[in-house]
């Protein structure tokens, strides 16, 4: 786990200026992030330079709902052919139906699976940055630092630019 500076702020201006001095440390990407209970507009405070691989993951799903389910309806014709003048019989449509059927229940799947991954609530250790108070208002500044030097020059700049209750904490951005 790593440390992470979390300072909370009244308002997003006070949190946009911690943010603007905080560049000026040349933290690494990703390493700056804010949590709020309302959501703030792209780029107000930080810029969160993350890809969402949660399209990627929904496609994949139905890519392999569909696979699976038409292994089903391939194994069902195996296991209890259909004999129609001698010959076995496939029939199209009811195999369409259930493989779009099963696509989407891989779909759905995989979209849970993606919004709880992204959403962070399926990590592994579980300790992750949160304040109670940021659903009254306030606007949480989280820096993940390397060392007591750049802890100390964040609080720094987060005390100077307004922030209050500033404190380290070990977890997770």
């Amino acid at each position: 786990m790593s440390t992470v500076i979390v300072g909370l702020f009244d308002g997003v201006e006070t949190a946009a200026k911690a943010s603007r001095a905080l560049r000026d440390l040349s933290l690494p990407a990703g390493s700056v992030t804010t949590i709020s209970a309302v959501p703030l507009p792209e780029g107000a405070v930080v810029t969160d330079p993350q890809p969402i691989r949660f399209p990627r993951i929904v496609i994949a799903g139905w890519f392999v709902g569909a696979a699976a389910g038409l292994g089903l309806t391939m194994a069902t014709y195996l296991l209890y052919p259909l004999v129609t003048g001698g010959k076995t019989i496939v029939s199209i449509p009811p195999t369409l139906i259930i493989t779009y059927e099963v696509a989407m229940l891989g779909a759905l799947l995989a979209t849970l699976f993606g919004g709880g991954r992204e959403m962070g609530l399926l990590r592994f250790p579980p300790k992750v940055v949160h304040d109670p108070r940021i659903h009254d208002g306030k606007i949480a500044l989280c820096v993940r630092v390397d060392g007591e030097g750049q802890a100390f020059r964040v609080t720094g700049i987060m005390k100077a630019a307004g922030g209050t209750d500033i404190r380290a904490e070990e977890g997770e951005l």
